[in-house]
């Protein structure tokens, strides 16, 4: 299993499983494990006090942006490990 049905099943897989992965991250309670909450109420308090509601606004979709390239940036390179070399198969 580990060595035949697995890889193959792995091929198939992945692009799905990355886009799971994404939107796990935009749309579900793991926004609370990483923090999203602390993040929401620091922007809050500076926006109050500062009234730079852009800066607060570009920081959050920062960090937000970086998780989600690094999980697509993973997926794609964890892809390109289990993918077939196509100029070993010719």
């Amino acid at each position: 299993m580990r060595k035949i049905v697995l890889p193959q099943a792995l091929r198939v897989i992945i692009p799905p499983l990355t886009s799971n992965f994404l939107s796990l991250t935009k749309s579900s309670s793991l926004a609370v494990a990483i923090g999203y909450p602390d993040l929401m109420r620091v922007s809050t308090v500076a926006i109050s006090d500062t009234g730079r509601a852009v800066e607060c606004v570009v920081t959050m979709l920062l960090v937000y942006l970086s998780l989600s390239l690094l999980t697509s940036l993973f997926m794609n390179w964890y892809n390109g490990r289990v993918t077939f070399q196509r100029g070993l198969l010719a």
